[in-house]
């Protein structure tokens, strides 16, 4: 191994991952964790990417293990009419897999959703020798940030099937991630998946840091009107999802319905106004 190789092992999944995080407020590239130690980065990273399957539909009949040792079905879970958001990684992690989970929690405090309630969570691990211990106390410390029961935020695994579902999974939702050999650790994106209810994928959130408005709205649009207030569904009328920018950005043609809406109800309200003062002054000539 080179020189130049054994820095570049040493200081990839810092770097990377920092970039990530200044990227994804930027809203330019999603975050990306390589394992430090590996003999050729960036190489490998060719093979780690997002491919968005939007309006697609998950696998169903997959099972997983959750962190009491029961059989879990994916099925059941999306049956509850919610929108569902996913996460994949593994407790593991250096770095990467923490601030997404954290950063999920620091969203969902700053819109007032909770897990369980407005929406479902769900953390899914890729390592298929995951450590159930490991997993449940990782599951503990997010649920507790969260201020919910360990219940309400579901982390489950893969091990039955050596990853197989797991793996399902990920190419479903066109999570690429590359396990190394040197490192022992995986290279991943930093992404969340948000699953409408009936399986759907409708929206992915990228990097550690989200906006609590494209937040709230991405949950909103991907619960079909069954998550937020009125109010938040007449915001969602005037913001559409930007697939460059990966953000949620004024339409025009929202806020004009809206214009054209408040217009006629202040014609309407000034007409009935003007309508009734002239019933009365016919009342009082009347009278007269």
């Amino acid at each position: 191994m080179t020189a130049v190789a054994r820095a570049l092992g040493g200081v990839s999944f810092v770097a990377l991952s920092l970039l990530g995080v200044g990227a994804a407020r930027a809203d330019k590239l999603p975050a990306i964790a390589f394992p430090a130690g590996s003999e050729a980065p960036l190489a490998a990273l060719q093979n780690i990417d997002v491919i968005e399957h939007l309006g697609d539909r998950v696998p169903s009949h997959l099972t997983f293990t959750d962190t009491d040792g029961k059989s879990v079905s994916l099925d059941a879970l999306l049956a509850a009419n919610k929108p569902v958001l996913v996460t994949l990684g593994y407790h593991r992690c250096p770095m990467l897999c923490s601030l997404v989970l954290d950063g999920l929690v620091k969203a969902m405090k700053e819109t007032k959703l909770v897990a369980g309630r407005d929406l479902l969570t769900l953390d899914v691990s890729i390592d298929p020798s995951e450590d159930l211990a490991l997993a449940k106390a990782t599951q503990k410390r997010v649920a507790t940030a969260a201020g919910v029961q360990p219940s309400d935020w579901p982390f489950w695994v893969s091990t039955a099937d050596k990853g197989a579902a797991a793996r399902a999974l990920a190419d479903a939702v066109g999570f690429r991630y590359k396990y190394d050999e040197q490192s022992k650790q995986f290279a991943h994106d930093a992404v969340a998946f948000l699953i409408a209810p009936g399986g759907i994928i409708s929206r992915y959130l990228y990097g550690v840091d989200y906006s609590s408005r494209d937040f709230r709205l991405a949950v909103v649009e991907a619960g079909d009107g069954r998550v937020g207030t009125s109010f938040d569904k007449v915001l969602l009328s005037c913001y559409k999802y930007d697939p460059v920018t990966r953000r949620y950005a004024p339409f025009v043609f929202g806020f004009m319905r809206i214009g054209a809406a408040l217009v006629f109800v202040a014609l309407a309200s000034l007409m009935t106004l003007l309508w009734r003062k002239e019933l009365m002054m016919r009342k009082q000539r009347r009278a007269a």
